[in-house]
């Protein structure tokens, strides 16, 4: 008797799996991460940076409200700030695709872009993302950005990042050239406290390019920037 019952349990469970599963999967669930807040010291002022990203939705369907900004320590403003709210779905296995709206609150005067890109892992889980973006004023732009982490030890990681800016068009009130406009490569080393905590140490570059370099050399600005960078990386 008692075996027949368990035999009927495990069939009455195995019934119920796909439906707890698909369930699962339309679950609305969030997730706060703060990819990078960081302290860059540098020639002339420092400055202080953060990158970050709340994600709601399931599997199939994600909202995400993200915020990047850097500001000077000296003069006390913000060199760059931009949000973004972006609408994600998975177009395969490794990839989704997004669109939405960006907004740049600085530098002057604010604009608003239009975006859609893709997001994901390449190969050798480099981390993808690549988005076109046309502004208020009818400008097309590009950004490019990837990384990866290495692992050292169990505890200890490298993990080296490139992001890359092209202007289809000339920007004369936000000073952008056509063409490459900016680059920005980083190495950082990060230490696993928790799986969402990890304080780094590393070294940032970013560069002006092209004509945009010659509109920050007609200001006699500095038109490349190494820092030495210590921050911490956490989710939740």
């Amino acid at each position: 008797m008692w075996g027949r019952l368990a035999v009927a349990g495990c069939v009455l469970a195995a019934s119920t799996l796909p439906a707890v599963a698909a369930e699962m999967d339309n679950m609305i669930l969030s997730h706060v991460s703060v990819e990078r807040l960081e302290y860059r010291v540098q020639d002339g002022d420092d400055v202080g940076f953060v990158e970050g990203d709340l994600v709601i939705g399931n599997d199939s369907h994600k909202v995400v409200l993200g915020i990047e900004a850097e500001r000077s320590t000296g003069g006390g403003e913000f060199e760059s700030s931009e949000v973004h709210l972006l609408y994600r779905r998975p177009v395969s296995d490794f990839f989704d695709v997004q669109a939405g709206f960006r907004h740049d609150l600085a530098p002057d005067p604010e604009t608003t872009h239009l975006a859609v890109g893709l997001t994901g892992l390449l190969e050798q889980w480099i981390e993808f993302e690549g988005n076109a973006y046309l502004s208020d004023d009818g400008d097309v732009a590009f950004r490019m950005e990837a990384e990866t982490e290495i692992f050292l030890t169990r505890r200890i990681f490298a993990q080296p990042l490139v992001e890359l800016d092209i202007s289809a068009s000339e920007n004369q009130a936000r000073e952008i050239g056509p063409g490459f406009s900016k680059v920005e490569a980083g190495l950082r080393v990060h230490y696993v406290v928790t799986g969402g905590l990890n304080p780094y140490i590393g070294i940032n570059y970013e560069a002006e390019l092209g004509e945009t370099a010659d509109f920050a050399r007609a200001h006699s600005e500095d038109t490349d920037a190494t820092s030495f960078v210590a921050g911490v990386r956490f989710a939740y």
